[in-house]
């Protein structure tokens, strides 16, 4: 089998203080049963006794198990253990692979969209991997179950994204998105942010959003945070929270401009691509 590089892997190991950080907060006894559905070289797994990981890449597989040899870890597709698995967890943390559209393709992704559309998820064609990585893992959670990933800052503008986020408001009571604005991998041209889900079987309509101009090891998320209404979320900012990223009165200032009658869309105006 042709290996992938670490690029198409979406194999970048999370720096310990991050991984402490998710798992101070997600571990909340002993006894919890955490799971990492991609569990990489096994730095979640290794940092609570109790835990389960999946990983489809034998080599750094065997890193996980050296690692944290008290862990169960399985190897293959995380969606085609999780159709199957009857366990459920009381918390789940990690990195999930972001893998893109163009490479996140065939039968894993089919099994992958098919397993979060049963969940009640529907994810468009061009959704990278991790948005589902993050649906499929809150299906095996307990009720009152949470989970604290590592997450694209895509989460914050990408339409693929906006699936995610609506399955998170509708099954945890609490959702929290934390925006960094410092890299957390140098060596990642993508900019990361942290998500943290708590009470999964219920429901809420706020997504709590903060900014950190740096991260610093907690215990927890950040207090100060922008309660940002579900119902505004979804209309007037079209399911994206980076508009929040800006000041209060630059972001009224838009919204003003915006809804006058004759405003302009710059795509009236121009061609408007990418790359």
């Amino acid at each position: 089998m042709q290996r992938l590089s670490q690029k198409e892997a979406g194999a970048y190991f999370t720096p310990d203080p991050v991984v402490s950080t998710l798992l101070r907060w997600a571990v909340r006894d002993e006894s919890d049963r955490l799971l990492d559905p991609s569990c990489g070289d096994g730095r979640f797994i290794a940092g609570h006794r109790n835990s389960v990981g999946i990983e489809q890449d034998m080599d750094t597989l065997g890193t996980a198990m050296a690692r944290a040899p008290w862990a169960l870890v399985h190897e293959g597709d995380f969606f085609a253990w999780a159709a199957e698995t009857a366990e459920r967890f009381d918390c789940a943390a990690g990195n999930p692979p972001f893998i893109r559209y163009q490479s996140f393709k065939g039968d894993i992704r089919a099994r992958a969209l098919g397993l979060c559309a049963r969940l009640g998820a529907e994810f468009t064609g061009l959704t990278s991997s991790w948005a589902p990585f993050l649906v499929a893992t809150a299906g095996l959670l307990k009720p009152g179950g949470r989970m604290a990933f590592v997450v694209p800052a895509e989460i914050g503008h990408a339409p693929y994204a906006a699936p995610l986020l609506d399955y998170l408001v509708e099954h945890f009571a609490t959702v929290h998105v934390v925006a960094v604005r410092e890299k957390l991998f140098p060596d990642l041209s993508e900019d990361c942010w942290l998500l943290f889900a708590d009470g999964h079987g219920g429901k809420t309509n706020e997504i709590r959003f903060s900014v950190l101009n740096r991260f610093a090891p907690s215990a927890r998320p950040p207090r100060q945070c922008i309660r940002v209404s579900v119902r505004e979320w979804r209309s007037a900012w079209k399911r994206r929270l980076r508009p929040f990223l800006v000041a209060d009165d630059a972001r009224d200032l838009y919204r003003h401009v915006a809804d006058q009658a004759d405003t302009r869309r710059f795509g009236e105006l121009a061609s408007i691509g990418i790359g």
